[in-house]
């Protein structure tokens, strides 16, 4: 059984419709989403093939738009570890 697009964007979709939820309700979505390596991966990989996401500068940067409107970043180091 091959999978259909739909069903390898859900991190995607999810998102987008999130974006759309803000900007329909006339609140500002956000600027900027930090996620983990997996889910940043993953993100790329359907963004890229649903998208004109230039993939090479998201990998290098670990960083790209979607929807023109919210940065998906991944987790930095110091991000995730806790000081005291």
């Amino acid at each position: 059984m091959s999978e259909d697009i739909s069903s390898k964007s859900v991190l995607t979709d999810a998102l987008i419709s999130l974006i759309n939820f803000f900007k329909e309700n006339g609140f500002s979505p956000p600027i900027s989403v930090i996620v983990k390596q997996m889910a940043f991966d993953k993100l790329l990989a359907e963004s890229a093939e649903l998208y004109n996401i230039d993939s090479k500068r998201a990998i290098r940067e670990r960083e790209f738009s979607l929807a023109g409107i919210t940065m998906i970043k991944e987790e930095k180091e110091e991000q995730s570890s806790v000081t005291t």
